[in-house]
């Protein structure tokens, strides 16, 4: 499996036959993405869709439930008015993608769906997103093994956001930066948490 980020909560996760998106729009109201082939499209902001340019063959999900397709199983949880989590299996591996996450606490319900993935994908650059802090006190919940940060000024357009060094001083945790994040799950099998920081792809 490949992990790619191209800004903002844009995540791209790809195996050998099946191509998965996360919320594949800008947040500054200004950046643009051109459309990409996908199996399957996940929105954590349902009102995103009507404005965002979707392979037309591609499955949309955009609301809480339990989901199959191609063998990736979805499960969403509604968060608030406007945002979903979801939890995603593929290739055995849990993905936790917390979406355009404020600076509300991680409820019971929200743990219960993400707590023990292997992957979480969470927002730390603040602003109207989880900032540093808030972060780390979902990470220390929820207990994953890798922890890939989003929304932070490295690929945020004109987002005021915070870098992502803010966020690593607050984890405390060495980051490996690279363009792409490629695992199996017999990499997932160590007992410290990895923080992968990727460069956002143009």
């Amino acid at each position: 499996m490949t992990i790619s980020w191209l800004g903002f909560n844009y995540f791209k996760v790809q195996n050998t036959q099946r191509t998965l998106l996360f919320n594949p729009y800008g947040l500054d109201k200004k950046t643009k993405f051109y459309k990409s082939k996908a199996d399957l499209v996940l929105f954590t902001d349902s009102t995103k869709v009507a404005s965002t340019s979707v392979d037309s063959n591609a499955l949309v999900i955009d609301s809480p439930g339990e989901y199959e397709a191609s063998n990736i199983f979805v499960y969403g949880r509604q968060v608030r008015k406007d945002n979903n989590i979801y939890l995603v299996t593929l290739d055995d591996i849990k993905i936790a993608f917390l979406g355009e996450y404020n600076h509300q606490e991680l409820s019971n319900g929200d743990a219960e769906l993400i707590e023990g993935a292997d992957i979480l994908i969470l927002p730390v650059g603040g602003g109207e997103l989880s900032t540093a802090k808030e972060a780390n006190k979902i990470i220390s919940r929820v207990e994953p093994r890798v922890v890939i940060p989003s929304c932070h000024s490295a690929g945020s357009g004109k987002l005021k956001t915070d870098s992502v060094t803010d966020f690593v001083k607050e984890f405390g945790v060495k980051p490996e930066e690279m363009d792409k994040f490629k695992v199996k799950k017999s990499d997932l099998q160590q007992e410290e948490v990895k923080l992968i920081v990727l460069k956002a792809l143009k």
